[in-house]
């Protein structure tokens, strides 16, 4: 008896699941007011049976009724016994989500489509644009990077023009001092200064980028004049048959017949190993002599412009070799007065190429006031 209230319970719950079962598959028509379905959504005719129930037997059967067909399939009146979960206890009472632990269905089971598998329209659509990049801003700790400087080039300073002629004229020099002992004796202490200059042009011949007749050979002019330049000179022969000897390999070589047998001088020679910064100081300051005492009115600067802006292009790119860090000044009060001087030259160019003789006084001033206030710190270190 004890196993009656089961069998009670079994067949109740077995009953209204085919109850619900035939709900769902039976035949109870659509209301006229709801759209027909099309496509692969259209429901079966009304007529349709399922294809199990096509093959159940055409003897009618109680509805709660349990039985077994000739293929061995269990029938629970009309409804397979197989659509039955076999521990439906165990199934009801299971309340884990669809979707995982989580209980996030994925978007396939869903009916939804993921980014990749959506039209790249619908992507655009739905993606918000990127918002551009902020540019990042210099901290104000940061100094603005300093403008390259121009117009100070070795081309810039000193024109070709420029430099043939100071060439030249240091060739006319040397060619008369050290032709005899009695010139070079009685020229003896012009001839450092000259020298000095010729072997520093040389070398910015060598660097130039607008090249020179004799480009090819300027290392070997530059050591020539450095040899001439290697001593302190002493009257008497010795030293004028010396310097006459180093003096004709330089000739030769801006005649374009370079002696044979030359040592081959350095790849790379500064400005401090070929040329004393005392000799090249003597230069700049006959240069600055001359502008001074030659140009002294606007008619003066008119006359001796091309004399002006000559001995201001010498004074400018010696200026700028004195700033070279071989000579041991690697600070930036010496390279400001060199700097300094190097400006004013370039404004005595400007101003006398426009005829500006106001402006060539005041370039003429720094130079001086430059000169001086160098001097004063560093002319006996």
């Amino acid at each position: 008896m004890a196993a009656m209230p089961r069998l009670l319970t079994t067949t109740g719950l077995l009953f209204s699941l085919a109850v619900v079962t035939s709900g769902c598959t039976g035949g109870s028509q659509p209301s006229a007011s709801t759209p027909a379905p099309t496509g692969a959504e259209a429901p079966p005719a009304e007529d349709a049976q399922p294809a199990a129930t096509a093959a159940a037997p055409a003897k009618p059967r109680e509805r709660n009724e349990v039985w077994t067909d000739e293929k061995g399939q269990k029938w629970f009146g009309n409804v397979p016994m197989d659509a039955f979960f076999d521990q439906p206890y165990e199934v009801a009472s299971n309340a884990t989500a669809i979707g995982g632990p989580n209980g996030a269905a994925p978007a396939a089971a869903m009916g939804e489509q993921t980014t990749a598998q959506q039209p790249a329209e619908a992507v655009a659509a739905t993606t918000p644009a990127t918002e551009p990049a902020t540019p990042a801003q210099p901290s104000p700790d940061t100094p603005a990077p300093a403008a390259a400087a121009g117009g100070d080039s070795w081309d810039q300073l000193l024109p070709l023009a420029d430099l043939d002629e100071e060439i030249k004229s240091i060739r006319n020099f040397l060619q008369e001092t050290v032709s005899s002992v009695g010139n070079y004796n009685s020229s003896m202490m012009m001839i450092p200064p000259k020298v000095a200059t010729l072997a520093a042009l040389a070398e910015v011949a060598r660097q130039r980028q607008e090249s020179v007749s004799w480009k090819e050979d300027a290392a070997w002019v530059r050591d020539l004049a450095k040899k001439m330049n290697e001593s302190p000179l002493q009257r008497g022969p010795k030293d004028q048959k010396r310097l006459q000897e180093l003096f004709e390999g330089v000739s030769d070589i801006f005649n374009r017949s370079k002696p044979a047998g030359l040592e081959e001088p350095p790849a790379e020679d500064s400005f401090a190993e070929s040329a004393e910064l005392r000799s090249l100081m003597k230069r700049m300051e006959e240069a600055e002599k001359t502008l001074k005492t030659e140009i002294g009115s606007a008619d003066a600067l008119a006359s001796k412009k091309t004399m002006a802006q000559h001995e201001a292009a010498i004074l400018a790119v010696l200026a700028k070799i004195a700033t070279d860090k071989g000579y041991g000044y690697d600070d930036d009060e010496f390279r400001g007065y060199g700097n300094a001087v190097v400006e004013a030259a370039q404004a005595i160019r400007t101003s006398t190429e426009g005829g500006d003789f106001s402006g060539f006084e005041a370039a003429m001033s720094k130079v001086a006031t430059s000169c001086q206030n160098c001097h004063s710190k560093y002319k006996n270190d």
